[in-house]
């Protein structure tokens, strides 16, 4: 956030308020942060905040009426499926992962069988849940799993793998290592399985690696041991039934040609559905005959227009003095 403020500043971008919070203190913190928000004349707010204290902030405001606000997003939260229900962040939008879809992942979850579901615990409180049944027999009073369980009868997040955006980076990363490891075994004619390599191998072995995924993502690092950034600008537009969903609209692609990273393709629907790009000034200019009297306790943008005083003359629209 600090960076933002100053790149603002920068821009000449007048920011009313920053504020902090996390989930882990007091209510009274989170209610007065909702408030200065309800209070605030800017009309566009930047969250820059984590997805777990997000959800405390959205539940806190939709408590009461907010006026509209464009809300700008950070990764954590601009993709978060369980947050479309509050439809106040209509427009919002904001850079996260690219999503994609895993090949043969989706057929391979809806293919494990109750034995294999009892190998992961993960797995098995996943089952256990969605079908009321135990996989250990009757316990707890819950009927014991007879094998009639569908998997793929269920309509959860679980058998929904259309919106993977961080499971693709998991994805991305265990090939990565898959690919370092077999640097470090094999040569271009065999590989030594029983070969012992240590962690720093294992690194500077990464810092090599470039191949392409089977969804078609290149995976390569460069000097800093960063890889290529590629980010998705997600628009949350209103569907016809009145609900939200989350729309790419546009690109970054940090393998592009300077100045050609970012790309647009499709329009952006702003708070309240407009095509426009939403204005949020504090005040507006002051016309001629008239100076700015800045408000005390308030930004540099925001001020009174009051008449020059005998003698002065200002024939200037924005006249300071």
């Amino acid at each position: 956030m600090a960076s933002f403020l100053k790149a603002a500043q920068e821009e000449g971008i007048c920011v009313e308020y920053s504020e902090s919070y996390y989930r882990t203190q007091p209510r009274s913190k989170l209610e007065r942060v909702a408030n200065v928000i309800r209070r605030s004349t800017a009309r566009v707010i930047v969250a820059f905040v984590n997805s777990g204290d997000m959800r405390f902030l959205l539940e806190e405001l939709a408590r009461h009426p907010l006026p509209p606000l464009q809300w700008i997003g950070s990764e954590t939260w601009i993709t978060h499926p369980e947050f479309l229900k509050y439809n106040m962040c209509a427009g919002a939008i904001g850079f996260g992962v690219p999503r994609s879809v895993i090949p043969g992942l989706r057929e391979f979850l809806l293919d494990l069988s109750p034995a294999q579901i009892l190998k992961s615990p993960l797995l098995t409180e996943f089952w256990e849940s969605s079908f009321s049944c135990s996989l250990k027999g009757s316990s707890g009073g819950a009927r014991e799993c007879d094998g009639s369980e569908d998997i793929r009868a269920l309509q959860n997040p679980y058998t929904d793998t259309s919106q993977l955006r961080i499971t693709n980076m998991v994805y991305k990363a265990t090939y990565a290592i898959a690919h370092a490891i077999h640097g470090v075994i094999c040569n271009d004619t065999q590989c030594d399985k029983s070969a012992k390599f240590t962690p720093l191998q294992i690194l500077n072995q990464l810092k090599k690696v470039n191949f392409t995924t089977k969804n078609g993502y290149q995976v390569s690092f460069d000097s800093n041991g960063d890889p290529v950034a590629v980010y998705e600008l997600i628009n949350w537009q209103v569907k016809k039934d009145g609900g939200l969903e989350f729309v790419t609209v546009g690109q970054y692609d940090s393998s592009r040609p300077r100045g050609q990273e970012f790309s647009m393709s499709r329009a952006i629907s702003w708070v309240g559905e407009q095509n426009e790009v939403p204005r949020s000034v504090c005040s507006e200019s002051c016309p001629p005959g008239t100076r700015k009297a800045v408000q005390k306790g308030k930004p540099v943008c925001c001020y009174d227009c009051i008449p020059c005083a005998d003698g002065e003359i200002s024939n200037k629209t924005g006249w300071i003095t």
